[in-house]
């Protein structure tokens, strides 16, 4: 196997371009001189904001090629891109084998998120409308353009999963598409959650959700376990659902070469110090959707895209400060905000400090068109930083 020369002085390996390793890489190569070397990996060539999944599944956005930006674009900002799959993680001896050879930087980052375990619930590759990826937002928005009445259900597989907020947007958004359409009296509308309440993380924005929800008609069903999904019904633990259109978020679980690696524990992710972002290996840092974190009440820091970006800057400034033979004194403190979409042009903002003790402080701005503009200006600022 080729073993790849990266020609910097000291070689920072960044595993993965989703939100995170963009994030992250962007931020280590202004901070570092030249000489040291910036290189992200990944087998996708393409990226897209997780959120605009939503907006192509309500005909926001016509098509899929309209959320998707080259990764290779993050070469504009001196960073160093190789399209190529991660196979292997040795973070003992940092040791990366990828589809195109072996890598032994200095540093490894792991911001490889989250895969989709479709598997693990029967039927639902072939029943359900992942939504949470591009193409499968995309198939349903070509099913709801003829959808005029019937039950629409939202099912959520399994925690954790990504963004946590994102099935109640798409329960929400649903209902203003059909009222456009004069069709929300023929259309029924139901979110199926294993969880007790809406984001339990979120303590009482989540019951501030479920308010959303019951003001639109939209019903709500907690404590929902599925077991397997057949002939247009979602079978639970204690009954059964029909259907006539079914949008669902797939387990998640780490990716196969984090999976068979050492860097997992019981949760199944990568445990990681809160503050620092970094692993029990020395020199092998991970972010975002792949971490494992433990707040103080016990529960785990949601999995969301301004935590990877947060974590990718506390892991950059430390890497950097540490190349470099100065402090590392930056600190990733756990606070973090969304936007959250409510449908007609409007959405709210959540403010949240996770880290608080003894439980997350969080706060719920209500929704307006504002919002909803700071969440398409958040997605641009991004964009150009990173790959525009």
């Amino acid at each position: 196997m080729v073993k790849i020369v990266l020609n910097g002085l000291s070689e920072v390996l960044v595993l993965g371009a989703g939100f995170g390793g963009l994030a992250a890489a962007v931020e280590l190569r202004r901070l570092l001189p030249p000489e040291h070397s910036v290189t992200v990996v990944d087998r996708r060539d393409m990226f897209s904001m997780g959120f605009m999944n939503l907006w192509l599944m309500v005909g926001e956005k016509s098509m899929p090629r309209e959320c998707l930006f080259p990764v290779r674009g993050v070469e504009k900002h001196g960073v160093r891109f190789v399209n190529e799959e991660v196979l292997e993680i040795n973070p003992v001896s940092r040791r990366v084998v990828t589809s195109g050879g072996v890598y032994n930087p200095d540093v490894v980052v792991v911001a490889l998120g989250a895969e989709y375990a479709f598997d693990a619930v029967p039927g639902f590759r072939e029943h359900a409308h992942n939504f949470y990826d591009l193409m499968g937002a995309y198939a349903a928005q070509n099913m709801l353009k003829d959808f005029t009445h019937g039950h629409i259900a939202i099912l959520i597989a399994k925690p954790p999963y990504k963004c946590p907020p994102a099935p109640y947007e798409a329960a929400l958004l649903l209902d203003s598409y059909m009222r456009r359409r004069g069709l929300r009296d023929k259309v029924e509308i139901d979110v199926y959650t294993p969880e007790p309440q809406p984001m339990p993380a979120a303590g009482p924005v989540g019951k501030r959700v479920e308010q959303f929800l019951t003001e639109r008609g939209i019903g709500f069903h907690p404590r929902k376990q599925v077991k397997q999904i057949v002939d247009r019904r979602i079978v639970f633990e204690d009954g059964e659902a029909p259907f006539d259109l079914l949008l669902g978020v797939p387990p998640h679980r780490a990716p196969k070469p984090v999976r068979d690696s050492p860097l997992v524990d019981e949760t199944g992710w990568i445990p990681v110090n809160p503050q620092t972002t970094e692993t029990r290996f020395r020199n092998v840092y991970a972010i975002g959707d792949i971490t494992s974190v433990k707040l103080p009440n016990g529960m785990f820091l949601p999995k969301a895209g301004v935590f990877a970006e947060a974590m990718a800057l506390t892991a950059a400034r430390r890497i950097a400060s540490a190349l470099q033979n100065k402090p590392a004194e930056e600190l990733f403190n756990g606070v973090g905000y969304c936007f959250f979409e409510v449908g007609d042009g409007q959405a709210g903002k959540i403010v949240a400090n996770f880290f608080a003790d003894p439980a997350p402080s969080i706060m719920f701005e209500p929704p307006s068109p504002r919002y909803r503009d700071e969440k398409v200006e958040f997605g641009n600022v991004r964009l150009s930083s990173w790959l525009l």
